[in-house]
């Protein structure tokens, strides 16, 4: 895997990780743009510990931009192919950090905007067991689940209404879709919010993540 920089957060020294939290920044953004993000997840969450890699695709790497795949000429054609590829990097690096926080895998967050919200969400499509849940910014799925699909997370989806990089019919669709295949989906549109993270996205997908954890832990009391 490329050697981008990764920036790591602990919990405060008052908890211990009982969560943890990778963040996968949106094409042309650095890690270091989801660090204002992050923190704000763990206001309402104390216990996670935060991890913010930095796109692998070496095309991108030198300038201070970054992508997680190639965007030159990427259509509908040749996106999935062009995500997939990145994926066994991806899972690399979230069971390394699994193991370095010593946090399970349902106890991992995947949070991505837009094409870093798109590798999460083919992530725990494709790889099984990889996280307990996505909350995905301004993302769609580079193909949406077929029939049988069994996603064992629970998705968050956070999307602007006004956004025309990533039209919000990709979330609509995808919520529409995982519903079907019985997957546990949220899905928040955000009024006069175009492609971008606006404070109360942030705070609505926090939501929905603590929401979602929850109602996990009752079912399992039930």
């Amino acid at each position: 895997m490329s050697s981008g920089r990764v920036y790591r957060f602990a919990p405060p020294p008052e908890h211990t990780a009982r969560h943890l939290f990778v963040f996968l920044h949106g094409s042309g953004a650095t890690a270091q743009s989801m660090i204002p993000i992050a923190f704000r997840f763990q206001a309402r969450f104390p216990s996670a510990a935060l991890v913010l890699p930095s796109g692998f695709d070496p095309a991108a790497r030198g300038g201070a931009a970054q992508d997680w795949f190639p965007t030159l000429g990427l259509n509908d054609e040749n996106r999935y192919q062009r995500v997939t590829a990145v994926l066994p990097d991806i899972e690399d690096l979230v069971r390394r950090e699994q193991t370095n926080f010593g946090v399970t895998a349902d106890r991992t967050v995947l949070i991505g905007f837009s094409q870093g919200g798109t590798v999460a969400l083919e992530a725990v499509k494709s790889v099984s067991g990889l996280a307990g849940a996505v909350v995905a910014y301004a993302a769609r799925f580079a193909r949406l689940p077929r029939e049988g699909t069994r996603i064992d997370a629970r998705i968050h989806l956070v999307h602007g209404e006004l956004d025309s990089v990533v039209s919000r019919v990709h979330a609509e669709r995808a919520a529409r879709v995982l519903g079907a295949l019985h997957v546990p989906v949220t899905l928040d549109l955000v009024e006069d919010l175009g492609h971008a993270l606006s404070h109360r996205a942030i705070s609505l997908g926090s939501l929905r993540l603590l929401q979602g954890i929850y109602e996990g832990r009752r079912a399992t009391l039930h």
